[in-house]
């Protein structure tokens, strides 16, 4: 692509030509694995393609137990996500913001996402669930605070930037506890404006706090702010004073200091007052909007990009605070699928992409000499995220409701075969729904005694819990009752390729017809929080200093009826574990009492069972110096890659030419 390359306008869009006119393939990579029957795998050979893998071949390859059908295939696409046999609306047009300026390649940051197409494109309204968080949200909202997880006494946060303990100052100077963690002061830098010139003020979080509030439980964080915030002032333009419900020593970490996809965004209140939060899209290119606060102004968006153009009048470059970020467009693609995005990032069309299965990362190192990932060119090829993946199901719903079902259910997975075959030995387990970070390991090695009979593969147990609740299995090996086969769908994500089709095989083996159903765009999101589904496979963005988020992912405050849309899927109600919960949540993380809550929760956690720990999950995320260079690394963790995560503006601020 020539250093020259721009993007035309929204009806005919150069960077999708570009990108389809892409020939060069990438190098698709075959890895030997071997099976015996049942359960281990070391006999048979068979051949996975991960770049392009095949659930029906991967699990007739696995053998034993009955023949597996596979991947459900996705129902065709509708505009509008409308459902089968209706009217699908009108698609909303795309926008573009006037003429578009010539921008050099060598000046582009170009990432590349999932999907066929951009899904949010006619909407910037954060609020609303399903909503994607990685075209442009991350680095066009700033917080009062960063929290860098990774920092190190080397690296805390960004060279040249304030930061203790890994918390980075940026809209907001200071902030303060009264002694009982009733209450919360913040004071906001003086300077701080929106793209539209009009101040930043305490008013802008005041009403945003008050807006979720009021819209409870529609809006994500509402159900967080009603339960937490009693009132929020605003003595001056500079300060906000939160009066909460009960003490909570992690209100500004968790609300306001941005970190992995944690922070609540702020809005312009003389934009967004009078608007219904519910179906307002803040976005109107014409007007200016979206209006955030960040150096960034989208110029264009339609269903095959998003482009932003550097804003030079950005607060924070003329109050002294930053200099202006080296790139000055960035653009968002969808890459189709993994392969694509391979090829992407191989002929220097993309920057980075969303993390790739290790196979893939390995060809784009192998194929081109100036990629490289947080690890360099060696395995895991990223870092450990905080998203420890999970077997979840809508545990309202026969028979998921019993909690011992999902413990024989447990007994059927060999976790270690899913990191050897899908992560060819890239990764790791998991038991718990906590990411393996040091400074989690403190409570997490209290209850390894408790957590130990989880990590039990057997097909007896497995046996013995299903013949006690009345199952036998059919003639095809399948357990069933009353005429009735135990059948489960699970649904997955294409980021789960390489590990969900040998999860389903195990269930075969272990006598559970089991299928998945892989999803793109909004459906799993649709399917999966409103429970209208069995089983589902996903992350948990929870804990990464103390075990609170992660265990209030269960609270029954988040669990609604089956086809209401809930913050949290699993829903799970136990009252013991939501007092236990709301105690920790009002326990400071140095109080030594929180170790013991922690172990009395989790003790009722394990034996209910109501999420099934597979796999630690990394991000191995390809960052291509042709263009750029100061990528975060293991060696310079000033803040992790993730595009896709509200701390992004670190990195894109940090980052610099590399012609």
């Amino acid at each position: 692509m020539p250093s020259d390359w721009t993007t035309g306008d929204a009806s005919n869009p150069v960077m999708v030509s570009a990108i389809s006119s892409v020939t060069r393939p990438a190098r698709q990579v075959q890895t030997e694995v071997s099976v015996e029957r049942p359960f281990k795998l070391s006999r048979r050979r068979f051949l996975v393609s991960v770049a392009g893998m095949s659930a029906t071949a991967l699990l007739a390859a696995c053998g034993g137990g009955p023949a597996a059908p596979g991947a459900t295939a996705p129902a065709a696409p509708t505009a509008g996500g409308a459902a089968a046999g209706t009217a699908a609306p009108t698609p909303a047009p795309a926008q573009q913001a006037g003429q578009l300026k010539n921008v050099p390649r060598n000046r582009t940051l170009i990432h590349g996402i999932t999907g066929t197409q951009l899904t949010d494109y006619a909407s910037f309204n954060p609020f609303v669930p399903g909503i994607a968080s990685s075209t442009g949200y991350p680095f066009s909202f700033e917080p009062a605070f960063y929290y860098n997880a990774y920092n190190t006494p080397q690296a805390c946060g960004p060279a040249g930037m304030k930061c203790e303990d890994g918390f980075i100052p940026w809209q907001a100077e200071s902030y303060e506890y009264n002694p009982g963690f009733t209450e919360l002061t913040i004071k906001l830098r003086k300077g701080v404006e929106w793209s539209d010139g009009k101040p930043f003020t305490s008013r802008d979080i005041a009403f945003t706090v008050n807006m979720l509030k009021d819209n409870a439980p529609k809006l994500k964080w509402s159900v967080d702010m009603k339960t937490w915030v009693k009132e929020v002032a605003t003595p001056d333009d500079q300060t906000v004073k939160f009066t909460l419900n009960n003490p909570n020593p992690r209100f500004m970490l968790q609300f306001f200091s941005y970190h992995f996809d944690i922070g609540i965004e702020v809005v312009p209140e003389h934009i967004w007052k009078g608007q219904d939060p519910q179906t307002f899209t803040f976005i109107d290119l014409e007007k200016g909007w979206p209006v955030t606060t960040g150096p960034w102004k989208m110029v264009l968006t339609s269903p095959q990009q998003r482009i932003y153009d550097r804003r030079d009048d950005w607060w924070a470059k003329k109050i002294g605070f930053r200099e202006l970020p080296a790139p000055e467009r960035i653009i968002v693609l969808p890459g189709t699928d993994e392969t694509k995005m391979v090829q992407m990032v191989i002929n220097n069309e993309a920057d980075m992409t969303i993390d790739l299965r290790p196979n893939n990362m390995k060809a784009v190192l192998a194929q081109n000499p100036k990629i490289t990932t947080w690890t360099g060119k060696n395995s895991p090829y990223g870092y450990r995220d905080w998203w420890p993946i999970g077997l979840g199901f809508n545990c309202m719903r026969e028979p998921y409701n019993d909690p011992e079902i999902r413990w024989a259910i447990n007994h059927a997975i060999n976790r270690q075969q899913l990191v050897d075959i899908g992560y060819q030995g890239a990764g790791d387990t998991t038991l718990l729904p906590f990411p393996k970070f040091p400074a989690l390991d403190r409570y997490t090695d209290t209850v390894k005694d408790l957590a130990a009979p989880i990590n039990t593969f057997d097909a007896g147990k497995t046996a013995e819990i299903m013949q006690r609740k009345g199952y036998a299995k059919d003639g095809q090996g399948f357990w069933a009752k009353g005429g009735q086969r135990f059948s489960m769908v699970i649904y997955s994500q294409i980021l789960f390729q390489d590990i969900v089709p040998i999860l389903v095989e195990q269930l075969r083996r272990g006598g559970f017809d089991a299928s998945f159903k892989q999803v793109v765009g909004t459906e799993f999101s649709q399917q999966v929080y409103t429970g209208n589904i069995d089983a589902f496979v996903l992350g948990h963005g929870g804990s990464v200093r103390d075990p609170y988020f992660t265990l209030r992912l269960y609270h029954s405050r988040y669990s609604l009826p089956t086809g209401e849309r809930a913050t949290y899927p699993y829903r799970w109600k136990n009252e013991q574990f939501d007092q236990l919960v709301d105690q920790i949540g009002s326990t400071g993380e140095n109080e030594p009492k929180l170790q013991e809550l922690f172990r009395t929760a989790m003790g009722i956690w394990i034996k209910d069972l109501p999420d099934i720990g597979l796999v630690q999950w990394f991000h191995r995320i390809p960052t291509n110096t042709t263009y750029w260079t100061g990528w975060p690394s293991e060696e310079n963790p000033y803040i992790n890659t993730a595009y896709w995560h509200r701390t992004s503006p670190l990195w894109i601020n940090s980052i610099k030419p590399a012609q």
